[in-house]
């Protein structure tokens, strides 16, 4: 499995792009003729032109429209249903797209309060057919003229290390082209079965590891014991992305587990054993490599497991004692980093 190049860099993914208005370009004023509102339309929503296509052609995304105006014949919406509060009057060319991402704003807090169900038949995958050349597409058909509410689904990508979640938008039945771009030459027509895209914003996914030290035997006359261990993650271009050193102190025989949370998901992991206690000898390899961090969201679906691994220590007859505390590594402007409890304060002199 690769975590997608797009959570590379931080893993961060930014909002894509400025919202775009399909099919409320012209509404009233170039419109070449009267809308025929007995008219059946079709919406078609597609990946085509999205930048992160790659991963929307492996996924499944559910849509789902509501009506929240109906149209006259001239282009005027009037709010209806649950919507009947909003007001369309002031709507017009000139109409900007901050307008109507407020305008779209509206109408998803009033969906999600009053809870509507989706129009008829106004419910559609977007996915990619099988053996087909073509992007993830889905098509509702049978919807009356108006203005409608285009809400698609949360959804993960196909290894569940983004959470796509989609921006809600208003999209006008019929709509057209004609200011589709700066010069005004797309069609005057009204399209009564337009195409739109998915607006998105990426929420990179985290998981968790657990690192469990399993100490066989002990020796009570030389106190608590410490071992730690050096966490390397990369990402699928080799990249270190997270680096870490944790500890655990023991008092007894026994396991012991630590777990550490928030790991960029689709990284693989390397923990070493850098310090296996004082009169304590490893029992198991000294490094795991290769530990590939499952998101939260994939575990729970079943996709893949928490990442663990083991190490096993015995005592080895020495009569040093001791223990430690956890120096913790972090980026700081781009250089290593490293904080620990003591930093700054002057410790006991060791006796060997």
């Amino acid at each position: 499995m690769k975590i997608s190049k797009r959570v590379r860099t931080g893993y961060a993914l930014a909002l894509a792009g400025i919202l775009a208005l399909p099919g409320l370009s012209l509404l009233t004023t170039q419109a070449a003729g009267a809308i025929d509102t007995g008219a059946k339309c079709s919406l078609t929503v597609t990946v085509e032109e999205s930048e992160y296509a790659k991963d929307f052609n492996d996924m499944s995304i559910p849509v789902s429209v509501y009506k929240v105006a109906d149209v006259d014949s001239v282009g005027k919406y009037k709010a209806a249903g649950a919507f009947a509060g909003m007001d369309f009057s002031d709507i017009s060319s000139t109409t900007t797209a901050e307008q109507w991402m407020e305008l779209g704003k509206q109408a998803e807090e009033i969906r999600v309060a009053a809870e509507p169900a989706p129009e008829p038949s106004g419910e559609v995958t977007v996915q990619k057919e099988a053996g087909s050349t073509e992007p993830a597409k889905g098509t509702i058909r049978d919807l009356a003229t108006g203005m409608y509410l285009v809400v698609p689904a949360e959804t993960y990508n196909k290894d569940y290390t983004v959470k796509y979640v989609f921006n809600p938008y208003l999209t006008a039945l019929p709509g057209n082209s004609y200011a589709s771009d700066d010069y005004g030459e797309g069609s005057d027509e009204w399209d009564y079965n337009p195409v739109i895209g998915l607006k998105a914003e990426g929420e990179p996914q985290t998981g968790k590891l657990i690192i469990t030290k399993v100490l066989k035997n002990y020796n009570e006359t030389l106190g608590k014991t410490s071992f730690v261990f050096e966490i390397t993650g990369r990402d699928s271009a080799g990249n270190i992305v997270y680096s870490n050193v944790v500890s655990t102190t023991h008092e007894g025989p026994g396991d012991q587990s630590v777990t550490l949370e928030g790991l960029p998901a689709g990284i693989t992991v390397t923990v070493k054993e850098v310090y296996e206690g004082a009169s304590y000898e490893l029992d198991s390899p000294e490094v795991v490599d290769g530990v590939l961090i499952w998101s939260d969201a994939a575990v729970d679906a079943g996709l893949g497991e928490t990442a663990s691994v083991t190490f096993r220590n015995k005592y080895d007859g020495g009569n040093r004692g001791g223990y430690g505390v956890t120096n913790h590594f972090y980026d700081e402007n781009g250089t290593w980093e490293c904080d620990y409890p003591t930093k700054g304060q002057e410790l006991p002199e060791r006796n060997n």
